[in-house]
């Protein structure tokens, strides 16, 4: 099914903020972003359409003891473009069906149903934002905008067997694994830890 996936336009994704890779902005300018110019449109013309980006919540989970939820997309995954990758991110597009009955809460919403749809996790906070990432290196990159969330939670696991491995990591053996992780699960631990040594 075509669905209908939420964007908004690149153009007014740079008169908020320059350059590209991770980059901190106010949550509160996200939300108003989303709030204020958000949009639905095809999912088969927003993969192609590098006038506009789509809205895709980027949810990395560790456990209580530091250890990082590491998937492998396996080539039953739907973006084929980035089979075989490891990723650190859990999200997903936000549709028109999700709950709220505005862009941002449909966002969130959806940012939900993301995380319950492919890990199971327990004992855990809602998300807590983190910055964006915006890039322009591969066809992917240039028709996406993330945000950046983190949860502290127990993890028990993925649900989609099917779709990808899972492991738990250090941060240390993450960073082994660049080579071969996608550049957003490599733009967001260096946003982490980044942000982590600020508040130190």
């Amino acid at each position: 099914m075509d669905e209908m996936v939420l964007v908004v336009k690149d153009k007014d994704v740079q008169n908020i903020v320059e350059g590209y890779g991770f980059l901190y902005i106010p949550l509160d300018t996200v939300k108003n972003l989303v709030e204020k110019r958000g949009f639905f449109v095809r999912r088969s013309k927003a993969e192609t359409d590098n006038s506009i980006r789509q809205l895709i919540p980027y949810v990395v989970i560790k456990n209580p003891e530091g250890m990082y939820l590491l998937v492998k997309r396996l080539k039953t995954q739907t973006e084929s473009r980035l089979h075989g990758f490891y990723s650190v991110g859990i999200g997903g597009h936000i549709n028109d069906r999700d709950e709220g009955d505005s862009p941002w809460m449909k966002f969130l919403s959806g940012m939900e149903r993301e995380i319950n749809e492919e890990v199971s996790i327990s004992q855990y906070n809602w998300p807590q934002y983190v910055g964006i990432i915006r890039e322009n290196t591969t066809s992917v990159n240039k028709v996406h905008l993330g945000v950046v969330f983190t949860i502290t939670a127990v993890i028990k696991g993925i649900r989609e067997h099917d779709k990808f491995l899972w492991e738990l990591r250090s941060i240390e053996e993450l960073k082994e694994k660049y080579e071969k992780m996608e550049t957003w699960s490599c733009l967001a631990l260096d946003g982490i830890q980044s942000l982590q040594n600020k508040n130190k």
